[in-house]
């Protein structure tokens, strides 16, 4: 059983248990002594108003992921999952409604600009959520593993508070964009870029890996802001060569179909999420 279930199961005994004497204290038992009515009731709703007031703070803390960390917590909490905690990019061209994908580099498909996040500090995955990274010796800080499912609140609480991991978007831009020259580095030497959006797919079937059960994959999706000579270089870009091995300009329904050049080429499935 996972923390947050063990926190649950807790307050539930004690509601339960304080819930039980108040019932018999006022409706089955006679010639009450004064140590039942000045100290065992007091206890009792003592009991009832701190388990109240914890699954409260459970349940708020949680917010709408709270049935999947109950879950988790009680139901499946040795159950491997894999993690993957990411954003992507929404690059559009509002004259032409065209959204700029480059090719993955791993998998043979036009996706965003993006990528998983990074660990940063000394935290260290392995000791507290028993982690297996799912990550190269390049890069050995992304935030893509396997863990047991009683971790997973934990995990969900730890990234939406920002704390130890990358929260910029700047690192897969320069190095999907700017580096491969796609874009100049004299026009994007910034960018600005707003969060519009999460995405979450938790606690989904899978099993592409060995003792895998479940998929947990969260997705930031930022819309980059683009300036005049930025949008002007796109133009330029797309209408000089709109799809070539690095980049393409897609359309909506394009992405929405997961293919385009004639359904020759792919588009990656979670490119729908930038829409």
């Amino acid at each position: 059983m996972g923390k947050e279930g063990k926190r649950l199961l807790g307050y539930f005994i004690i509601l339960i248990v304080s819930t039980f004497y108040l019932f018999a204290r006022y409706f089955v038992l006679t010639n009450i002594s004064d140590f039942h009515k000045e100290t065992l009731v007091g206890l009792a709703v003592a009991g009832v108003t701190s388990s109240v007031v914890g699954f409260y703070e459970i349940i708020n803390s949680y917010g709408r992921y709270f049935w999947k960390a109950l879950n988790c917590s009680i139901f499946i909490p040795n159950k491997k999952v894999y993690v993957s905690l990411s954003y992507l990019l929404r690059i559009k061209l509002h004259g032409s409604e065209k959204y700029l994908l480059v090719r993955g580099s791993k998998i043979d498909q036009y996706q965003p600009v993006g990528g998983v996040y990074k660990l940063v500090g000394n935290k260290c995955i392995i000791k507290e959520w028993e982690a297996e990274p799912k990550s190269d010796k390049k890069n050995q800080k992304d935030l893509r593993f396997f863990v047991k499912a009683k971790y997973l609140p934990q995990i969900i609480k730890w990234f939406k508070s920002g704390k130890d991991r990358e929260v910029g978007i700047w690192r897969e831009f320069f190095e999907e964009l700017v580096e491969t020259k796609i874009v100049s580095k004299k026009n994007f030497s910034t960018i600005n870029a707003e969060q519009i959006k999460t995405v979450d797919k938790l606690l989904i079937k899978e099993n592409r890996f060995k003792d895998e059960t479940y998929h947990t994959l969260i997705y930031n999706i930022f819309s980059v802001e683009l300036n005049n000579k930025q949008t002007k270089e796109l133009e330029k870009l797309m209408t000089s060569n709109s799809i070539t091995n690095d980049y393409a300009f897609v359309t909506r329904d394009e992405i929405e179909k997961e293919c385009f050049n004639n359904s020759k080429t792919r588009i990656g499935q979670h490119t729908k999420h930038i829409i």
